[in-house]
């Protein structure tokens, strides 16, 4: 995959621009603070939704929608939102994207009623939906997947941007609690109005246009059929913890979202323009990668949760002590994501990969020993073990899930990858919860000493739980993932056309 605007820039370093180089530079800063914007807003109106609750005077239930609905529409829309960008053009997708995100912003700011401020939180994740695989299929169009030397220039690319984008959610909690604090929990949706205004902008002039079309057409039933059976399967895994996951309405919408997608499936098989093309999935790598993305996500979105909530309700933090406390994970992530792109030179991808995901499941394993102690002293060592082996896991999954494509199939492969993770995140924190709630009933029905110690056994067995879906992504990277040392002379992985077997 070559960057079809490369020749363009080269003319016009004569004519006083930016030569290419520095171009790529440019892109990458834009797509990252675009990263960076998307993780923050997944956790900044987190923070504000007791102020929201108290000004609308919401029950528990109608304020957790604040927060779905974006989920919802995030989630449901994704396979869709990376198509999009392949069929009109990446560029310009993600541009009309930052648009949307900008005025739903807004009109969530400024909303007066449930109703408008849960519809404009929507209207974000759609937004999300289609700015979150441009971001990455962009960013592997402005560094294509050439030589030896183009090859490490992606892969640390997508190193800067694993390491950055996981502050987002960090930056997240503490801009929350801060604005909110301070200018109420309108300004958590305002901030984003300058942030994705400007980035639209300077879309325009730093990031290359690939050309429309490289699809081919769109499909119409297809994408309604994709997008209403996935946004069944979330609004399933985000509502099954509270009606129950046997109740009529969870078994009734799991059975109809299903029959939906393995219809859209079967379809697809027989349509001359599949809106995804299944050939895709017959790479065992892309495979590998999605699995492992979805698995590693089951366990550490629930688990930083779970760590938020030990430290307010067990420990007594306050919730900006509590984003502090959340720290060392996303630190860690941080600091061995820059490190992966230098170690992918050096050793295998599933080498990489499952070194992270051992380092993972131990520090899951050390931090479910937690018993109301104090935080130095029960939590700081795992939380650092979990994200240094996050950091190598969630960079690895990337370039393996978006490495060796046509350009035609990138912006679908970074939605699918995408999508793989939030599937992966809100099936985890259902089912966690669901095991955090039982074992704390239980203990409290077996006369623990207090709520306090029976929070702890619920926690404590919902991380100890969150160790299985790692031990599973290990068993799929094994499987999968590409086991010889990339090195200097090209790819680890075999090319395209040989990566089909079983």
């Amino acid at each position: 995959m070559a960057l079809e605007h490369t020749d363009a820039v080269d003319a016009t370093e004569a004519a006083g621009q930016p030569p290419a180089r520095t171009k790529q530079g440019l892109a990458l800063g834009l797509l990252v603070a675009c990263a960076f914007m998307l993780n923050m807003d997944s956790a900044i109106v987190e923070v504000a939704l007791p102020s929201i609750r108290a000004e609308f005077g919401l029950a528990l239930r109608g304020t957790s929608w604040v927060a779905n609905s974006y989920i919802l529409a995030f989630g449901g829309f994704l396979l869709l939102g990376g198509r999009l960008g392949d069929l009109f053009g990446r560029r310009r997708v993600f541009v009309y994207g930052l648009v949307l995100f900008a005025v739903a912003s807004l009109v969530g700011g400024m909303a007066t009623s449930p109703v408008a401020l849960i519809g404009a939180r929507a209207a974000q994740g759609l937004a999300a939906a289609v700015v979150a695989p441009s971001v990455l299929s962009l960013l592997i169009t402005v560094f294509p997947d050439g030589g030896p030397e183009e090859r490490q220039r992606r892969n640390k690319a997508l190193s800067i941007m694993g390491a950055v984008g996981a502050g987002g959610g960090s930056a997240g909690y503490f801009l929350g609690g801060t604005l909110t604090d301070v200018w109420g929990w309108q300004s958590t949706f305002l901030v984003n109005v300058p942030l994705a205004a400007s980035a639209a902008l300077a879309a325009v002039r730093f990031l290359p246009e690939t050309r429309p079309g490289l699809g081919g057409r769109m499909n119409v039933a297809g994408a309604l059929a994709i997008s209403v059976g996935m946004t069944g399967v979330v609004y399933v895994l985000v509502d099954a913890n509270k009606v129950g996951w046997a109740s009529p309405s969870t078994l009734l919408l799991s059975a109809l979202s299903l029959a939906v997608l393995v219809g859209f499936f079967a379809a697809q098989r027989r349509s001359a323009e599949p809106l995804i093309p299944l050939r895709l999935f017959r790479r065992k790598v892309l495979r590998g990668a999605n699995a492992v993305a979805a698995l590693i996500n089951m366990a550490i979105g629930p688990v930083i949760l779970f760590v938020s909530f030990y430290v307010q309700d067990v420990l007594g933090y306050s919730a900006l002590s509590a984003g502090l406390a959340i720290m060392p994970i996303v630190l860690g992530v941080t600091v061995s994501s820059t490190m992966t792109g230098w170690l992918l030179r050096r050793v295998s991808r599933l080498a990489l990969m499952n070194t992270g995901l051992a380092m993972f499941a131990c520090g899951l394993a050390w931090m479910s020993l937690i018993s109301g102690g104090a935080y130095w002293v029960e939590l700081l060592g795992p939380e650092c073990l979990v994200g240094l082996g996050g950091g190598l896991v969630f960079v690895t999954f990337t370039v393996s899930g978006t490495s060796d494509l046509d350009e035609k199939d990138a912006g679908l492969a970074s939605g699918v990858l995408t999508t793989a993770q939030k599937i992966g995140a809100s099936f985890g924190l259902a089912v966690l919860i669901t095991v955090a709630d039982s074992r704390t009933a239980q203990l409290l029905a077996g006369g623990a000493a207090s709520s306090q110690e029976a929070l702890t056994g619920g926690y404590r067995t919902a991380i100890l739980v969150a160790i299985v879906p790692v031990l599973l992504a290990m068993v799929a990277a094994t499987a999968w993932v590409p086991g010889r040392r990339q090195g200097r002379a090209g790819s680890d992985s075999p090319s395209v056309g040989q990566e089909t077997s079983a």
